[in-house]
């Protein structure tokens, strides 16, 4: 069947780019893909050579600093995305479409008043972030639209659980492995890993105040890895506390399982994730985690003090604790880790590749009779 894999952008190094590129290269196996976005610039993350990729040539930057500019940057492109989209899928005619956000869902379903001939039934929508972390107007995009499409996929157990209770038919996919890493830990080298968007959900100034209270570095490093709004911000805290020495930002990169084989522990301090892509990838490569147990995903990839730390969200004395614990003892980073990359085969890309096209093929096929478990 054709499908059009719906979403504003694949340009931004990101997770949640990097599970859809590998969700469409999963769809392209069997399929014809089409990737439609926004703006016209190519996926970081590489697609199938037989993956097309369309763009509705909307230019689009929102305000991350400012969240009353961003909805209304939002709002007024509504209208001009939705008649765009309208004009694009009535040329292209897919059997299903493939979105990844709440906000594209709210398009497609206002391309449809354009009298585009189409039903929410023919649409997947993957979820890449957790309910509990959504503003008042994607939960009311939810509410309204959530239960009339066609399939919804959720990475995460709690919204799995979550959105069954509200009468809404769901799938748990969770997110894949996207590399097989042919290297991994030693142990041995002094650095602490965090990747990820420096924005307010990830707290990187949390973990910069937690290291500066960590004893005894004795050579150990924190380097961060990612790109964001807030880069100057931690850039002036990292010199407040005179951490340029221990503390590195570096920009996001395509060699990621490099950087996780060449440190020694994985330290996520999000308030909110969706799944944590990069919890499991470290794991792949043998590196203990430490993380808050935030909604939604750490806890369905980190096995408390089997295969590393979760700490109650707020908790930084005990983040601290258990984060010098593992820097002093390279025996319990070992241990912690090889379980990590036993744990980590549970989401191998083949099972849920597998599992995403029989699941859309059910759609065409209309025989979803109900939500399948895991």
């Amino acid at each position: 069947m054709k499908i059009v894999a719906y979403a504003s952008s694949l340009a931004p190094a990101g997770g949640v780019e990097r599970v859809i590129s590998k969700h469409i290269s999963f769809l392209a196996q069997k399929n014809t893909v089409v990737l439609l976005t926004k703006d016209s610039r190519p996926s970081f993350y590489s697609l199938p050579a037989n993956v097309i990729h369309d763009s509705l040539n909307i230019q689009f930057q929102l305000n991350l600093k400012s969240r009353i500019q961003r909805v209304f940057i939002i709002l007024t492109g509504l209208l001009n995305t939705s008649w765009k989209l309208h004009q694009y899928l009535k040329c292209a005619k897919p059997d299903m479409i493939y979105v990844s956000s709440p906000l594209g869902l709210l398009e497609l379903q206002l391309a449809k008043f354009f009298a585009w001939e189409f039903s929410l039934r023919d649409i997947c929508v993957t979820e890449h972030s957790s309910y509990s972390s959504y503003n008042f107007f994607y939960k009311w995009i939810v509410k309204v639209l959530y239960g009339r499409v066609g399939l919804l996929c959720v990475p995460t157990k709690s919204d799995y659980e979550y959105y069954l209770h509200q009468n809404i038919q769901c799938q748990y996919v969770p997110n894949p492995l996207p590399f097989h890493p042919s290297k991994f830990s030693h142990y041995g080298n002094k650095v602490v890993l965090n990747v990820g968007r420096l924005t307010d959900d990830k707290q990187h100034h949390v973990l910069i105040d937690i290291w500066s209270q960590i004893q005894g570095k004795d050579g150990w490093v924190l380097k961060i890895i990612g790109a964001g709004e807030n880069i100057e911000a931690l850039q002036s805290q990292i010199a407040s506390l005179d951490l340029q020495s221990s503390i590195k930002i570096f920009p996001p990169t395509k060699n990621l399982a490099d950087e996780y084989a060449a440190a020694s522990i994985f330290a996520l301090s999000s308030r909110a994730e969706g799944f944590g892509l990069v919890l499991l990838e470290a794991m792949a490569c043998g590196l203990p985690c430490i993380a808050f147990d935030c909604p939604s995903g750490p806890r369905d990839i980190v096995r408390n003090a089997h295969t590393g730390f979760l700490i109650t969200p707020g908790d930084n004395s005990s983040f601290i604790k258990n984060l010098e614990g593992l820097m002093a003892s390279q025996s319990e980073r070992q241990t912690l880790g090889e379980q990590a990359k036993l744990d980590a085969i549970l989401f191998n890309g083949d099972l849920i590749s597998t599992k995403l096209n029989d699941l859309c093929d059910a759609i065409f096929t209309k025989d979803i009779k109900g939500p399948l478990k895991s």
